[in-house]
């Protein structure tokens, strides 16, 4: 079965990634009175940066959300699987609702990757 792709965390990553570049330049700019040149460079890579980051978590969201979907697990099975509290996801209208703090996703998608490699083994 092919999994299909989202076109959500590289619109996401794009959005952030132009913010951040619009504000850097104001700010090294404004604030640090840098030339233009320098200041584009420094928007660049910081733009860069944060592109790649909303980028990875936009995929984590999405991937997270599929897994839970794909299986119809519940909120206790997260716990039990990830080994954090029911309560960390909630699920309202049969969406799940990521309240988690983003620095634990990476490590909900793990868990979730590795169940999800489980269960196939086990078809």
């Amino acid at each position: 079965m092919q999994k299909k792709e989202s076109a959500f965390p590289i619109i996401y990553g794009v959005i952030s990634a132009i913010i951040s570049f619009i504000a850097v330049i104001f700010i090294c700019q404004r604030s640090f009175r840098l030339n233009l040149q320098l200041s584009i460079i420094i928007a660049g890579v910081f733009a860069i940066f944060f592109f790649c980051l909303s980028y990875f978590r936009g995929h984590a969201s999405v991937e997270i959300k599929r897994i839970v979907y794909e299986y119809k697990l519940t909120d206790q099975q997260l716990a039990k699987i990830t080994g954090m509290k029911a309560s960390d996801f909630p699920i309202y209208q049969n969406r799940l609702q990521l309240i988690l703090p983003k620095r634990y996703w990476p490590r909900v998608l793990d868990a979730l990757q590795k169940y999800e490699k489980q269960q196939q083994a086990k078809e």
